[in-house]
């Protein structure tokens, strides 16, 4: 991951990955799956503002996740924290209201707060609840908006 400053490339590492969602069940869990595939090298988690704590991954989120050759094992549900947030140094969120919430209830980290789907300009709406076609319409999203910070953030 290289930042060009004047015209000398500097190494601009993200080296924790915070996403957040509403209850940690379905879009941000996909997207932390989706992430630690594309960046090993990053410490990748996910969390929820309003977090169902304790809960696994929604099904119709774990199949999408399985049918793309992702794991969703051992994911539980957690709630955003202020310490979850000073560790992050890239927090991704869903919905410009989550960017609201977070910039409100945390300034200090304001600035690292982006959305998820910023590179594709697209906000991520919630499937939970939903059918296993709004689920899958969501993963393709979440995939792609992954995949376009991936390559940002390696330089791409």
């Amino acid at each position: 991951m290289l930042f060009r400053q004047g015209y000398q490339e500097v190494p601009l590492i993200f080296t924790n990955i915070l996403i957040i969602c509403v209850g940690n069940i379905c879009r941000s869990p996909s997207a932390e799956r989706i992430f630690r595939s594309l960046l090993p090298e990053s410490d990748i988690s996910s969390a929820g503002i309003g977090a169902l704590v304790g809960k696994p991954i929604d099904p119709s989120a774990a199949r999408c996740l399985s049918q793309h050759d992702y794991s969703s094992d051992n994911h539980i549900a957690r709630q955003v924290s202020g310490a979850m947030m000073n560790e992050a140094s890239l927090v991704l969120v869903m919905e410009k209201e989550h960017q609201r919430f977070l910039m409100e209830r945390y300034p200090s980290c304001s600035g690292k707060v982006m959305l998820l789907g910023a590179w594709v300009n697209k906000e991520i709406h919630d499937p939970y609840r939903k059918s296993d076609e709004a689920f899958q319409h969501v993963f393709e999203q979440i995939e792609e908006s992954c995949l376009s910070w991936s390559a940002k953030l390696n330089g791409g």
